[in-house]
């Protein structure tokens, strides 16, 4: 049995679109989003309050949390059928802490990482009643994906620990996705899923596929049934997501003098759409203004 979770301020949205499914919605109301934040002001303290809540709820089944910026580009059977204690999911492994610094100082934001990095060398952590260490060279992973044995609910209460600790002391936005990563590649097998779902972050990327899905939900909702009709339309989303990004990195890359990245990139930018006027505008823009 699949059961499927809906953790919405909003059912009424979904129910209207999705009756013929059998889905349970989760209401988060304010008392209960607030609650979730603890004594922080860290918002991505509630993925880890979502976690909890459907752990305490269904304590022995799998749980597969999914962002809400993702859609299923596979099939994911791989997903479904392989949970076991010491195996999880997560989206993708993304850099070590110290590549992170580099490249988050690239966007003058290496403070968060250093501030990280200071903050976990040579100090202990347990982790469910054993005394761990974490170093530069441990990954973050994406944590738009977690699939998690019923085991790691053990955890839980150190991964709200650990989120709580990393944001105190470094302020970075994903203390939440490090401490899963650290937690889980410490205490399990990683198994990652980037051919399976496509995770958007991006605020372009999102406007994009909010007007998508909007499209989708007024016009095309009916015909979401034809299997052959929504894998051409999660091969159309797909590339509208990767060719918006391919561009925004080239427009950031060439405003801030980045040349040859820059250029690596517009000529992606141009390969994938040789017709679309509109990106070498954006291009063409964003060299004269910083010019």
């Amino acid at each position: 049995m699949i059961r499927t979770i809906v953790y919405t301020d909003d059912p009424s949205f979904f129910k209207q679109y999705l009756s013929h499914l059998e889905i349970e919605y989760v209401m988060l109301t304010e008392e209960l989003l607030l609650e979730m934040l603890g004594d922080s002001d860290y918002i991505h303290r509630r993925k880890v309050g979502v976690i909890d809540l459907t752990f305490k709820k269904y304590p022995v089944e799998q749980l597969l949390f999914i962002d809400s910026d993702t859609f299923f580009i596979g099939n994911p059977t791989k997903m479904l059928n392989g949970f076991s204690e010491g195996i999880s999911f997560m989206h993708k492994r993304e850099y070590n802490f110290e590549e992170g610094l580099q490249h988050f100082s690239a966007f003058n934001q290496g403070k968060y990482p250093k501030a990280f990095i200071n903050y976990i060398s040579g100090r202990d952590f347990v982790i469910n009643s054993r005394t761990e260490r974490f170093s530069k060279y441990d990954y973050s992973w994406n944590s738009g994906v977690l699939g998690l044995n019923a085991a790691f609910s053990a955890c839980i209460p150190d991964v709200f620990k650990l989120t709580d600790e990393f944001y105190a002391n470094s302020h970075w936005f994903i203390s939440e996705q490090l401490a899963f990563a650290l937690i889980l590649q410490k205490t399990t097998t990683i198994i990652p899923t980037e051919e399976i779902v496509l995770h958007y972050w991006g605020k372009r990327q999102k406007t994009l596929m909010d007007a998508f899905i909007v499209d989708l939900f007024s016009n095309q909702i009916s015909e979401l049934m034809e299997k052959s009709y929504f894998r051409a339309l999660t091969y159309k989303a797909k590339k509208k997501v990767e060719d918006d990004l391919i561009l925004e990195q080239a427009v950031l890359a060439l405003a801030q003098k980045y040349w040859m990245y820059g250029l690596r990139k517009s000529l992606q930018v141009i390969l994938r759409n040789p017709v679309r006027l509109a990106s070498y505008k954006e291009l063409l823009f964003a060299v004269k203004t910083k010019s």
